[in-house]
């Protein structure tokens, strides 16, 4: 039992990787629903430019969170951010099937 304590102890869990992760569910949340119900918004095409600014931000917050945390991030945490990141990252192919792109015709 004093192994298991010292091992837990030797982990760090903080609550801003839990945040990250928790984002990334919420992303890909909305990124499903805009997929699944793409013709019953009004504009999805803009709500798809949103969720997507959303998600660079996030990346770029997880890529500074990583560095401030370096070694002190466990792997626990660091592979359950990991994780949320790749799932997020499935779901795009889903969105971009979705989008059909107006070709502008040259009248010249």
């Amino acid at each position: 039992m004093i192994v298991i304590s010292r091992i837990m102890v030797s982990e760090n869990y903080d609550e801003e990787g839990l945040l990250k992760v928790i984002k990334a569910f919420e992303l890909s949340e909305k990124i499903t629903k805009l997929t699944w119900n793409w013709n019953n918004y009004l504009d999805s095409v803009t709500q798809a430019h949103e969720l997507m600014n959303q998600g660079q931000k996030l990346f770029v917050e997880i890529s500074e969170y990583e560095q401030r945390m370096g070694s002190n991030l466990s792997v626990y945490q660091k592979n359950k951010i990991d994780e949320s990141v790749e799932d997020l990252g499935k779901l795009i192919p889903y969105m971009k099937n979705k989008i059909k792109p107006k070709i502008l015709e040259n009248k010249s």
